[in-house]
């Protein structure tokens, strides 16, 4: 991996923006969403798009939202299909896709206007496969944002009047004056580095399962097997991992410039310790270990398993503290999980980030599951509180 600060970006004119983009924008009931969405694709600094919309049966004014829309820009296309969920609905789009390179937005988040400009910039200054950009999370909760989207009709934003080309927000609080270039730190990977930022959950050069955050060849998910999304939820998880071992190189962009909203209310990330983290996250974590080992990257596939393992011990935590009237159920079948890790616990916790704590968590857990949810209760009650009280009296 080899790190830059502030590494100047050329800014490419509209009249050099020779490669077209397709970007698929699912979108599920979000009408006071899409169209906030859309707009921000809309007015990207980089022209040259195709915006493929999958409304995937959608029961309230979505679809009709994006139609509107489609009507005022060309370069909008709007399928209408049965509800097949998030992954069926993007592999739709792509399966209709001709762009160079191809990306995502989810239908309820949006993203700064100089988005593609600057990743097609960095795609263009290192001649590599893939670009991946930072991102911020974004509070529905928050005053802000509640006064400025969460209303029953959002109106257009003017995206174009709001961000000038002449002084743009870096995301992180400063402002571009230049015309020419945009100033990010950034690192520049090879596929293993790529990975293991993925698998380690790097927090600088965040790369992460999703699929919003990334600009890429489209000839690598088409090329052999085609690469697509699988059905249900968790789909990210082993279709980044598999793309990410397809590639050659990428860059990692420090500048944050999607924006996710973390807290939607009946987003399916904001419901809870819920049943299908047995039955789809965890099969798809499985699937990830199986890419990892057959990619050539075993060790990898430890430190992927640690993650996993330390994930599984705070879920078992969060479903004990909760009042879900199936907290035991989901309690013993979280612990089922867990214990899988007796057959490779000697790697797993001699991985290269392995944490002794953990460790001691997991040899606690093994051993006697009530004394760990007893030592647990403990430290909820009294030890929690003492280093809170301790850090405010410093």
């Amino acid at each position: 991996m080899q790190e830059y600060q502030s590494y100047k970006l050329n800014r490419i004119t509209e009249a050099d923006q020779k490669d077209l983009i397709t970007v698929i924008v699912a979108c599920y009931n979000i009408e006071t969403y899409i169209r906030r969405c859309v707009d921000s694709i809309t007015a990207q600094t980089y022209k040259n798009l195709e915006i493929l919309i999958t409304d995937d049966g959608s029961t309230d004014s979505s679809g009709a939202i994006c139609d509107e829309l489609a009507s005022k820009d060309p370069r909008i296309k709007v399928y209408h299909t049965d509800n097949h969920g998030l992954g069926l609905a993007r592999d739709y789009a792509m399966d209709r896709a001709s762009g160079t390179y191809i990306t995502f937005v989810d239908g309820d988040d949006y993203i700064e206007p100089r988005m593609y400009e600057e990743m097609m910039a960095a795609m263009k200054a290192f001649d590599t496969d893939i670009v991946v950009a930072g991102y911020k999370n974004i509070f529905e909760s928050d005053s802000i944002v509640s006064k400025a989207y969460k209303v029953p009709k959002v109106k257009k934003v003017d995206w174009a009047a709001d961000y000038n080309d002449s002084a743009l927000d870096t995301g992180n609080g400063v402002s571009i004056e230049q015309d020419d270039y945009y100033s990010t730190d950034l690192a520049f990977m090879n596929s293993e580095d790529l990975l293991r930022a993925l698998v380690e959950e790097d927090e600088k050069y965040v790369v992460q399962n999703c699929a919003w955050n990334k600009l890429y060849k489209r000839s690598f998910v088409e090329e052999g097997d085609k690469l697509r999304f699988p059905e249900g939820h968790y789909e990210d998880i082993v279709y980044t991992t598999k793309l990410l071992s397809k590639i050659s190189s990428g860059v990692v962009i420090c500048d944050k410039l999607y924006n996710y909203i973390t807290d939607r209310s009946g987003s399916i990330m904001n419901q809870g310790v819920k049943w299908d983290i047995l039955t789809q996250q965890i099969p798809a974590y499985k699937a990830r270990n199986k890419v990892l080992v057959d990619a050539g990257y075993p060790e990898l596939a430890y430190i992927h398993q640690y993650m996993v393992y330390k994930k599984l011990l705070l879920l078992y935590t969060q479903v004990r503290r909760s009042k879900d009237p199936e907290k035991k159920a989901k309690m013993d079948a979280l612990a089922d999980v867990i214990r899988g890790v007796k057959d490779n616990y000697a790697k797993v916790y001699s991985c290269r980030i392995a944490n002794p704590h953990q460790e001691l968590r997991m040899k606690l857990f093994l051993k006697n599951t009530m004394l760990y949810n007893s030592f647990m209760a403990v430290n909820d009650t009294f030890i929690i509180p003492v280093k809170v009280w301790i850090s405010n009296k410093l």
